[in-house]
């Protein structure tokens, strides 16, 4: 009988050992499987761009932080940044500076209010720690009836009317057509502004094309904000084009 106790007691240390090996074992298994996740978040340097202004030109985008730092992800013909009102530290002092920055920014958000979004912006994006290949663009824009054109970069047409365009999300934004099969990037900017005689088919064709163009790349199509693109984000630019078309048509305009 005393050696079965014996037997018992080793057999139940065991038992609290083996539960607590797993139960450590599974911790550490979250704890990764979290680090992974958090891994495939990409990183980005600009942090919004929920403010898109009006065009200066064919396109103009403009974000709030570019408006404080004149900086921006992509700069050329077609999708140029221009930063607002810079001030010279050394000759107005710090204290100027950020009341002109906070200045600013009260003047952007009381003209956001009144002023309805004439850009759609969207983005392409590959997986964590990958590019999107130059050829790979090049033959798969083609394929969803792009043209390599005006400003160096791609264009979707309606007769001699460009629908939506294509660029790199990099600087300087275009591509080099004699040097294109060896670009690596991360990332697409898919844009449009709002024109034409029907937007909202306009909308349609960018959306699926960019959603297509995205399959054929492996990659990722995303909003403006830069996440995974959801049928919400399409519902809520559909009702972006039809209100910037009701403010800019004065008889729909008078009836609201």
């Amino acid at each position: 009988m005393e050696s079965l106790r014996w037997i018992l007691l080793a057999v139940g240390i065991a038992f609290v050992v083996v539960i607590y090996l797993l139960g450590r074992s599974r911790r550490q298994r979250n704890h990764s499987m979290i680090d992974e996740l958090e891994d495939d978040l990409p990183e980005f340097s600009a942090r919004s761009l929920d403010d898109v202004d009006e065009g200066v030109g064919q396109v103009r985008i403009i974000t709030r932080s570019e408006s404080e730092t004149g900086e921006s992800d992509v700069s050329s013909p077609g999708v140029s940044a221009e930063g607002g009102r810079q001030a010279n530290s050394s000759e107005t002092g710090t204290e100027n500076v950020a009341e002109d920055v906070q200045e600013d920014e009260h003047e952007d958000d009381r003209a956001d209010k009144n002023r309805v979004n004439d850009i759609i912006v969207l983005y392409i994006l590959p997986k964590p720690d990958l590019s999107l290949i130059g050829s790979q663009i090049n033959s798969s824009a083609q394929a969803m009836g792009l043209k390599f054109g005006e400003m160096n970069i791609f264009h979707y047409m309606d007769g001699n009317r460009s629908v939506f365009s294509l660029a790199n999300m990099l600087e300087p934004g275009s591509f080099d057509a004699d040097t294109i099969h060896e670009l690596k990037t991360t990332g697409l900017t898919v844009f449009m502004q709002i024109q034409g005689d029907d937007p909202l088919d306009d909308l349609t064709e960018m959306l699926q094309r960019s959603y297509q163009m995205a399959g054929l790349l492996d990659a990722r199509l995303c909003n403006h904000k830069r996440e995974p693109l959801t049928e919400q984000d399409a519902e809520n630019y559909r009702t972006q084009v039809s209100e910037f078309v009701a403010a800019s048509t004065p008889e729909l305009s008078s009836e609201t």
